[in-house]
């Protein structure tokens, strides 16, 4: 049987003055919910330099998609692959088209076959660590969303067990000496039980301590969305520095 396309509501454009590649848009393609636009400025800027850069005869290679990935993590790989290919400068029209085709065609297949590669493309494949930052964009989208839910359940758990509160009034003192994270994380707590008739005076241990575990929690969250968004869109070169 034919493999359905996916409904892509959404167009995820790469390459184009300004745009960047974010973990919700590596999360959105990697589960069929957008599809792949190559901004045309940088198809042309990368056929002038091919053309002009290119050093050595063309190779064929073959990208193997490590088989330890789930489906959705193959596609945020060639996701990051073709990102970091269009930012390379030195990679050919060839090989970016064929992944964003393959991406959109929402095939179950996602094997590229042998390409024509230039001795330069090779270099970039083999250092680009696009899996890695595939599989971070997805984790950190989506521990982004965790971190939200985890404040609700653990309002709810408040209600559940009757407990007193009061040790989510914190605030910032602006001094430097509290954690804004845990500070935040008290505050919406404090959004959520608004009004609630279901909290109590019943002294519950663990209450005083969500603000520091969730707190941590969002400061964890805040620092993968950052390097991950710096490794996202930082272009694939031979002597990329990797992570570590």
């Amino acid at each position: 049987m034919e493999d359905k396309k996916p409904k892509a509501s959404s167009v995820i454009a790469l390459g184009g003055k300004g745009s960047s590649l974010s973990a919700a848009s590596v999360f959105a393609v990697a589960n069929g919910l957008a599809q792949v636009r190559i901004d045309s400025s940088i198809l042309d800027k990368l056929k002038s330099s091919s053309s002009s850069n290119r050093k050595s005869p063309p190779v064929k290679f073959h990208i193997p998609i490590p088989k330890i990935l789930t489906f959705e993590e193959s596609r945020a790989f060639l996701l990051a692959l073709l990102n970091k290919l269009l930012l390379s400068g030195s990679a050919s029209t060839v090989l970016p088209v064929l992944i964003s085709n393959v991406l959109n065609a929402g095939s179950k297949n996602l094997d590229l076959g042998e390409v024509e590669v230039s001795a330069e493309e090779v270099g970039i494949l083999d250092k680009s660590c696009a899996c890695l930052y595939g599989i971070c964009g997805i984790l950190d989208y989506e521990s982004s969303a965790l971190s939200t839910i985890a404040d609700v359940v653990a309002a709810m758990s408040c209600e559940a067990s009757k407990a007193d509160v009061g040790a989510l009034n914190l605030m910032d003192s602006g001094d430097g000496l509290s954690v804004k994270d845990e500070v935040g994380v008290a505050s919406d707590l404090k959004v959520l039980l608004n009004g609630s008739k279901l909290v109590g005076k019943v002294e519950v241990d663990a209450v005083s301590e969500i603000p520091k575990i969730h707190g941590s929690l969002r400061e964890v969250v805040r620092m993968v969305l950052l390097r991950t968004r710096v490794e996202l869109n930082s272009g694939g070169k031979s002597g990329e520095i990797r992570w570590g």
